[in-house]
């Protein structure tokens, strides 16, 4: 997360901005029905959904939202509103039936175990050190207003913590309560030790559907659903179908921007028609000044970066341009090169000697709070002071460098080596303002820096120096031309105004007969965070909330442009109230179940009393013979069949079974010979069953205590 990054940076700064909210939170003050934070973070009081009958108010979930988004962003995440609203909702539904579990049962986060997760995960000492410094931190907090939105970056971060501890002590009671017993532990090893050998004939679902012409009705479906009416329970929902008029770039769009570049490699007379000025531009290769003629001409700004050949190879371009890199001399020009969505000249501008490696060493001032403060006590202010002592003496005395590393620096592990770190490059993994120091500065330098560490008196010992080569590269991106994005629009908009209170037949066969790309969705919630996989989801909300509104009727028909330019016509199929899914929506997942269910069943009924030679006689089936153990449920070669293997062991021997229904289609077997040993011991697995059992308990754990919640989520219409 963005903000914990940024308290590991900087932690004095980022606790001043987070210190009222750590006091209240610890306290049980943060919410209370006279907290300045409550009526700051309140907000509307309309509900928006119930977690066990505890309300989630529109306030607290839109300012969750708002605190998600913001967090995202910062670590450079696209996040669509849909995906904001799923991820705080998911967050606020945890952390609620978590808090309630521990109301329930007594459990409590105390102030020590806060505290000692803040300092492991900030960067601080001790607790103790960060809870000490509280009183400064309220007190620059509540005056520095433009720090609100990391201060509730906070907020959030420390109900996050607290719900993760309340969790993990959760979690280690249930586990503690979980447990296989050796009995438990005998009867797998027993069901590892039995073995049987049958005869398996086989045939696949695909291949029986068509030969039995299996259909599942609407009603089969319905009746499932109301038998699995836990399973089944939807928020309300809408199925749309949609068609995709993508505004990309065509082949001809393709070809006139390689015709452009190639323009570049020789000089060219241009005439600017709007201001009636003539112009000659002359060739890339013959530019004097690259950065001026690139930020003229190309796409893309100047980088006036040097890289080495070593970290040229790195960036993994196509083997033609690598090729032209490893050859260029200056003022050459290679290309065009389709890099990406674009085509690029390269040229080779200048080259000059910079450092692949450094040699430093560094005298560290630790201060109370830092992370490499072991054992030290003075201030961040006392530490400075003394680090520019350490300074002046040090500048005074080069020579004794080492010596003052020895004696003063409070990492030990150099001191040991006179204060030296070796040598590092470019890529080393130091703290970026130790890095840049030591590579912008030239050998014999001697100076102070600042880092989350604390104070760095360092010296530049030596450097190894490489060729640095400066590349101007002339950028075109290939992007649709203003016909192609005419006619984008132009299709969408005929095609809209042709299927506007039609069928949805209608819809999707105008389309299919216009070669357009026209797919229908399954059921869609309101803040369903994907519509379509081909589609930009950055309309998504949009769509969905055309689609949900009260004006919007079944049948209706709608335009929308994404931020691309690309053109989506929206068909409303049909709109679905909160309770059971109905037929269209639940079949997806219903169908291949019953399918399965029916073709078994068919099966038996054609089959009869025939056994496995009549259904390889129908069927086509061809018998092999195997070894299956009861234990693992695997047959050979085909995979996991825990029905069949089961099923071996629970007929007499040399009878054919009746049809079996398995994962990978219908069987039919005959058992050969059965072991069955008696009197197994199941010590050896003990351990690791109940390991095993533990960690599914930790893995299900939360996700099984929503499913047996009673949540409420009325978003849908609360947030129209």
């Amino acid at each position: 997360m963005a903000v914990l990054g940024e308290i590991r940076r900087r932690p004095w700064v980022i606790m001043i901005v987070i210190g009222v909210a750590l006091v209240a939170f610890i306290t049980g003050d943060l919410f209370s029905e006279n907290s300045a934070i409550r009526k700051v973070f309140a907000g509307d009081p309309s509900v928006v959904g119930t977690v066990n009958g505890e309300k989630i108010g529109i306030g607290e979930y839109q300012n969750a939202i708002n605190l998600t988004t913001n967090m995202l962003q910062a670590q450079g995440q696209n996040v669509t509103p849909n995906q904001a609203a799923q991820q705080t909702w998911a967050s606020l539904v945890s952390s609620k039936i978590v808090q309630q579990i521990a109301d329930n049962i007594g459990l409590k986060v105390s102030d020590e175990e806060f505290w000692d997760f803040v300092a492991q995960n900030f960067g601080m000492g001790s607790g103790d050190e960060a809870k000490n410094n509280i009183a400064q931190l309220e007190q620059a907090a509540s005056a520095n207003p433009e720090m609100m939105q990391q201060y509730q970056g906070w907020l959030s971060t420390a109900n996050a913590i607290r719900s993760q501890l309340m969790l993990q002590k959760y979690s280690s009671y249930v586990k503690a309560t979980t447990l296989v017993t050796s009995k438990e532990a005998d009867i797998q090893q027993t069901y590892n030790a039995e073995m049987a050998t049958i005869d398996y004939a086989k045939v696949d679902y695909g291949t029986l559907e068509k030969k039995l012409n299996v259909k599942v009705s609407d009603e089969d479906i319905k009746a499932y659903v109301k038998k699995h009416p836990k399973q089944f329970e939807v928020q309300p929902m809408v199925k749309l179908a949609y068609t995709f008029f993508p505004a990309k770039a065509t082949a001809a769009d393709e070809q006139a921007v390689l015709t452009e570049i190639n323009r570049y490699k020789q000089s060219q007379i241009k005439h600017d028609k709007e201001n009636n000025i003539t112009d000659t531009i002359v060739s890339f290769a013959q530019a004097n000044n690259d950065s001026i003629y690139v930020s003229q001409n190309s796409d893309d700004p100047f980088m006036s970066n040097y890289f080495t050949k070593q970290q040229l190879a790195s960036f993994q371009l196509p083997e033609d341009a690598q090729s032209f890199i490893n050859s260029a001399t200056i003022g050459q020009v290679g290309g065009p090169f389709r890099i990406g969505n674009s085509y690029q000249l390269f040229k080779l501008s200048k080259t000059k000697e910079i450092k692949d490696s450094v040699k430093s060493s560094h005298i560290l001032v630790a201060f109370d709070g830092s992370p490499a403060a072991q054992g030290v006590k003075r201030s961040k202010e006392e530490a400075k002071k003394l680090a520019e002592t350490y300074l002046a003496e040090a500048k005074a005395n080069p020579s004794q460098f080492g010596a003052l590393a020895e004696k003063y620096s409070d990492d030990k592990g150099s001191a040991t080596q006179k204060g030296s770190i070796g040598w590092v490059g470019q890529q080393n993994a130091l703290t970026p303002v130790y890095r840049s120091f030591i590579f912008s500065k030239p050998v014999g330098t001697i100076d102070l820096v600042e880092s989350e560490f604390g104070y760095h008196i360092i010296r530049v010992d030596e450097a190894k120096n490489k060729t640095g080569y400066q590349f101007a590269h002339l950028v075109k991106k290939i992007e649709p031309s203003k016909e192609t994005s005419d006619k984008a629009f132009n299709d969408a908009r005929v095609y809209v105004q042709s299927v506007e209170n039609k069928s949805v037949k209608d819809f999707t066969t105008l389309a299919k007969n216009k070669g357009y790309d026209t797919k229908e969705t399954e059921g869609l919630e309101r803040f369903a965070t994907m519509i379509g996989e081909n589609l930009p989801n950055d309309q998504d909300d949009a769509i969905l909330a055309w689609a949900f509104g009260k004006k919007t009727d079944k049948g209706a028909t709608n335009l929308f442009t994404t931020a691309n330019g690309d053109y989506i016509v929206v068909h409303l199929i049909d709109k679905f109230d909160k309770g059971l899914a109905p037929a269209s929506i639940a079949r997806p997942l219903v169908e291949p179940i019953l399918k399965k269910q029916l073709i078994t069943k068919a099966v038996n009924e054609k089959i009869g009393n025939g056994g496995i030679n009549a259904f390889m006689k129908s069927f086509g089936a061809v018998k092999t013979t195997t070894n299956v153990n009861f234990g693992n449920g695997v047959i050979a070669d085909v995979g996991i069949e825990p029905r069949v293997v089961g099923a071996a062991f629970g007929i007499k021997e040399n009878t054919s079974s009746k049809a079996i229904q398995g994962n990978e289609g219908v069987y039919y077997i005959i058992t050969k010979s059965k072991t069955l040993p008696k009197g197994q011991k199941g010590d050896s697995l003990l351990e690791n069953m109940n390991r095993s059992l533990k960690n599914k308990v930790e893995q299900t754990l939360i996700q099984s205590l929503i499913e047996a919640a009673d949540i409420v989520d009325n978003r849908a219409k609360s947030m129209r």
